[in-house]
């Protein structure tokens, strides 16, 4: 099963059980943003991330390339849900001051959406890519996960899994850094 059959067989469970992200980022994006008008959420799943953007932005286009997940969006006056690949959108150029992907990015051609972002991305825009870390519960707990569930696995996940298990400190962006000390939880 490739990764888009993966989201797109259970799109409903997806829907139901994906977490939420805290406001408090939503907020800070558009603080750091020069204009809030317009804002792709790329790889929208179900739209959890596209619904917080559209509390602080004029428009969101989301997008994924389930048609399922799709289907399952959450509903909202500001956003247009669409199907299309991360790395090739129908979007015009410069047409959006935010671009936001959240826990998805391992699963693109990175090189291809980075000329694509580059493409649609307003002068002064921002590009924000985040995703969870992983459950700590207390160091000997941890340690025995790690021992006894994750390392016996680890041959079986998919290249992009390790990207997200070790937090994205392997990730290149080919953009200016903002360096932030904040925390959203």
């Amino acid at each position: 099963m490739n990764n888009i059959q993966s989201f797109s067989v259970n799109s409903e469970q997806y829907a139901k059980h994906r977490p939420q992200y805290p406001d408090e980022l939503f907020l800070y994006l558009s603080e750091i943003c020069e204009h809030r008008d317009r804002v792709w959420d790329c790889a929208t799943g179900n739209g959890q991330a596209a619904i917080s953007c559209a509390k602080f932005f004029s428009q969101v286009e989301a997008t994924d390339i389930s048609v399922e997940q799709i289907q399952n969006c959450i509903a909202h006056p500001k956003i247009n849900y669409s199907v299309s690949p991360a790395e090739h959108t129908p979007f015009e150029n410069q047409s959006f001051d935010l671009v936001t992907v959240a826990l998805a990015i391992h699963w693109f051609d990175q090189e291809k959406f980075f000329q694509e972002v580059e493409r649609v991305l307003k002068p002064k825009g921002i590009l924000a890519v985040w995703g969870y870390g992983r459950l700590e519960i207390e160091p000997e707990i941890d340690e025995i996960i790690t021992k006894n569930l994750l390392e016996p696995i680890d041959r079986f996940w998919a290249s992009g899994n390790r990207q997200v298990r070790n937090g994205y400190r392997d990730l290149v962006l080919p953009f200016d850094a903002i360096n932030t000390q904040r925390n959203f939880q």
